[in-house]
């Protein structure tokens, strides 16, 4: 059972690597089509993003239910609190990012700007909660952490700043 886990985790430690990347190359993609400088060359990668997506949540769904059902090593109650946790930021930038795309929303108007800040605010906040299981998924060092975060919430600040300038 153990085996057949940690494969999952691995696939979906992958998986999700590769989508934060991509979400967040999309996200430099739309904003240098804000200002001008980029012509939709980054179309492809939103189609990357979105099949990315349903894998995660899939792989997400797998991992959380045979680490839930694990009768030999049961999850602690604090590790049941941070899936919520991660269950509960991945469907809130799931639902701002699919009202994104639902709408179309893509820049202009400072109202459309802001659910862009929220998305990627929302991913940024998904992302930080979740490092550590990625990290362990990837089997990478778990002292790689602070780095990680730090990475990440400075690629949404920049991003978030070229947003609105």
């Amino acid at each position: 059972m153990h085996s057949s886990r940690s494969k999952l985790r691995t696939l979906n430690g992958i998986v999700a690597a590769v989508l934060v990347a991509a979400f967040f190359g999309h996200a430099l993609f739309g904003v240098l089509r804000l200002h001008g400088d980029f012509a939709g060359q980054g179309a492809w990668l939103v189609w990357i993003v979105v099949g990315l997506m349903g894998a995660h949540v899939g792989l997400s769904a797998a991992t959380s239910r045979s680490m839930l059902a694990d009768e030999q090593r049961p999850p602690s109650t604090r590790k049941k609190r941070h899936l919520a946790l991660k269950w509960v930021s991945g469907a809130a930038l799931l639902a701002v990012a699919l009202f994104h795309m639902a709408f179309g929303l893509v820049g202009g108007a400072e109202g459309f700007r802001i659910v862009l800040l929220a998305v990627l605010v929302l991913l940024a906040w998904h992302c930080l909660v979740g490092v550590k299981s990625l990290l362990k998924d990837l089997g990478l060092p778990k002292e790689l952490r602070g780095a990680v975060r730090t990475l990440l919430a400075v690629a949404a600040a920049v991003l978030a700043f070229l947003l609105f300038c």
